[in-house]
């Protein structure tokens, strides 16, 4: 069983409409994971237990988590969280999960959907630090006003000359793509990068599809990598 921890909520900060960012401490414990990972949290509820897996956005090493969770109508754990202050306290577990680097001079691509860019946060923060390759990091969203993290990824790929990074919307007419984020892999890909990793996170059918159109392009499945229970859910 994966050790527990009490963690307190020291900051709350509402990152777009639907998404708030809190930062989770567990005084006196240092977080030592793979960027990537997620925890699982856990609290009581009407007289259960409610557990979700969240993926933080900070690397490891200190003694906070940094979690971006997004209030779905109904949603149990979201809602709950959504209502939370700072000072108030919850059990998060040790984190785990596949999705995590795993070859730093490989060149990477990261795709994800909504609240999927949680772990593609972590892990290009990681690779941006240490990897040696091309980086193309593809995000879908709904609208402008629902992408997270365009502050940070912005001003990441303007520091760093390997990294592109490309927003589709599939709710709104703009400047930039449209439409399902994987349709624009080719286009971003081309013949820049050699024999990539493909990182993949976000909504059951799309990880599920992306897996279908790489596969259908030549690319082996062991280059290919998500949290593996997706085509169970579809």
């Amino acid at each position: 069983m994966a050790s527990t921890f009490d963690a307190t909520f020291t900051s709350i900060y509402q990152m777009t409409p639907r998404v708030k960012q809190y930062l989770l401490q567990v005084e006196g414990h240092t977080f030592s994971y793979e960027p990537g990972q997620h925890t699982v949290i856990r609290f009581e509820q009407n007289g259960e237990t409610v557990k979700r897996p969240y993926t933080p956005v900070n690397l490891p090493g200190t003694d906070t988590l940094a979690l971006s969770i997004k209030r779905y109508e109904g949603g149990t754990a979201s809602t709950w969280m959504a209502n939370r202050s700072v000072g108030d306290t919850l059990t998060l577990t040790e984190l785990t999960g596949n999705l995590h680097l795993r070859d730093l001079d490989r060149d990477v691509v990261f795709l994800s959907t909504g609240t999927g860019i949680t772990p593609m946060i972590a892990m290009l923060k990681h690779y941006l630090q240490a990897g040696s390759g091309q980086v193309a990091f593809l995000y879908g969203e709904r609208t402008q006003e629902d992408i997270m993290f365009r502050e940070t990824l912005d001003h990441l790929s303007a520091d760093h000359a390997n990294l592109r990074v490309v927003y589709s919307l599939s709710d709104e007419e703009w400047h930039g793509p449209t439409g399902h984020v994987q349709n624009h892999l080719d286009e971003v890909i081309g013949d820049a990068f050699e024999t990539p990793h493909y990182y993949i996170c976000g909504v059951p059918p799309m990880v599920v599809d992306t897996e279908e159109l790489l596969q259908d392009r030549g690319v082996d499945e062991d280059r290919i990598f998500t949290e593996g229970w997706e085509a169970t859910a579809v």
